[in-house]
């Protein structure tokens, strides 16, 4: 039987065949639905956990997020450069949030002590406070608009998805 038989009856009885055929194939529904539903859910999360967290802390998304990161490295205190990398903004990106935080009084930036070429945001104690109160905002937020609309089940399935796609590597960084 060809391979073009053999699909076609695969298609017939309801089987899998998208796995199958050129990389650039067009979307099946199911997989556009998948696609735009993943989108769609990040878009919206991120505005409203955006706009919580600016309501109530005064704080964008983008600044809790590198607030998140300096609070949980060691010591609060962590290279910048690892910061760009964890969270996948460029250095000029991440160098206009650390200039607002450090104008704000949250964090301040210090020469690494292993490489004077490097330097090193750290979390001052107004900024532990405010990361505090701005995780406070976040977690409620996550909670209501997307953990809590999910059963313990269906979080599960979803976090082996993420180990699935492979892109858990930095899970544990927001």
């Amino acid at each position: 039987m060809s391979q073009s038989a053999e699909n076609s009856g695969r298609e017939e009885m309801g089987g899998d065949t998208t796995r199958q055929g050129s990389p650039s194939r067009p979307l099946n529904r199911t997989e556009l639905a998948v696609w735009l539903g993943f989108l769609s859910t990040h878009l919206k999360l991120l505005r409203t956990l955006d706009t919580e967290l600016l309501a109530a802390e005064r704080i964008s998304m983008s600044s809790f997020e590198v607030l998140l990161t300096v609070a949980e490295a060691p010591e609060g205190r962590i290279r910048m450069k690892d910061i760009a990398a964890s969270l996948l903004i460029s250095r000029s990106g991440l160098t206009r949030i650390v200039d607002d935080l450090q104008r704000q009084g949250l964090v301040v930036r210090e020469k690494c002590p292993t490489d004077a070429r490097g330097f090193d945001a750290v979390l001052t104690a107004a900024g532990r406070k405010a990361y505090r109160r701005a995780n406070k905002v976040h977690l409620t937020n996550l909670r209501k608009e997307f953990l809590d609309k999910l059963t313990d089940d269906q979080l599960t399935e979803l976090a082996g998805i993420w180990a699935t796609v492979g892109f858990d590597e930095n899970a544990n960084t927001c």
